[in-house]
């Protein structure tokens, strides 16, 4: 079923990668893909992160995606849903929208420290000591390894968040990992080949390979990424209802890249 958008309440959000719209719609976010298959990336990134630890052994929530056929300024696109996560008078604070609220240069901060890992540790302890959140240390490297697991390489500081009501902060649940599985076939283009894709690919925000990023992390404040090891065969049974949301065509080879994309980074990852 097409999902045909009425409302005039458009968001056009702001990535380092460009502009993707967004709309609220009674209580449901939709998504478009703009670049390749965000939608499908989202989706099978939350159905994975329902086999992990996440949501019984940590104190931190993940947002659920499905995928959607939605109909926008008179075209038929394909892009996601998922259900408004914030509460009554909650708002949605993005680190770097923190930083500058408190007057504190992060972008500068993080420049001048000597190494990754200095810079993780001063943004995550950092931001503990101006939010309460003690455990935000753990959700940062949290947020680190699903961005290791699944090559997403867009996690700038507007794309970390936290949330405020009357004062008092939370922990965000987990969102906008559209960017993973090599979804952006501009800057990953389908005529290259998956592995050296996945090779060349940097973590954000510090520009630095993933595998860096979460040994780093890792070392400051230890594992909280669990998952089963996934087979072939899991992912593709995965995949199998979000691929058909897109052309015949390009099916065989945005599985490829994604099964390889997860399998490798599986590996990496032990």
């Amino acid at each position: 079923m097409t999902v045909r958008l009425v409302t005039d309440a458009k968001v056009a959000e702001t990535s380092s990668k460009g502009n993707q719209e967004k709309w609220q719609d009674g209580g449901i976010w939709y998504k478009l893909d703009q670049f390749g298959y965000e939608g499908m990336a989202e989706t099978v990134i939350s159905r994975l992160l329902e086999r992990s630890s996440i949501e019984t052994q940590t104190p931190f929530r993940f947002v659920r995606y499905k995928m959607e056929k939605l109909n926008v300024h008179g075209r038929d696109r394909t892009g996601c849903s998922s259900a408004d996560f914030l509460r009554r008078g909650e708002s949605i604070i993005t680190l770097a929208h923190l930083y500058k609220r408190v007057e504190r240069p992060l972008k500068k901060t993080l420049e001048r420290l000597s190494s990754d890992k200095r810079r993780i540790e001063f943004l995550a302890r950092e931001t503990a000591e101006l939010t309460g959140l003690e455990e935000f240390p753990q959700y940062l490297t949290l947020l680190f390894e699903i961005d290791s697991a699944f090559l997403n390489d867009d996690r700038h500081l507007n794309n970390i968040a936290v949330l405020e009501k009357d004062g008092k902060f939370d922990y965000c649940p987990i969102f906008d990992n559209g960017a993973g599985l090599l979804s952006n076939v501009q800057t990953a283009p389908m005529d290259i080949e998956p592995a050296a894709l996945i090779r060349s690919a940097k973590a954000r925000p510090f520009n630095t390979t993933f595998n860096r990023q979460v040994i780093n992390a890792r070392s400051l404040f230890g594992p909280q990424l669990r998952i089963p090891k996934l087979t072939e065969e899991d992912l593709s049974r995965e995949l199998e209802e979000p691929l058909g949301f897109y052309a015949s065509r390009d099916r065989a080879l945005i599985k490829e890249r994604v099964i390889r994309t997860v399998l490798t980074r599986q590996k990496a990852m032990q």
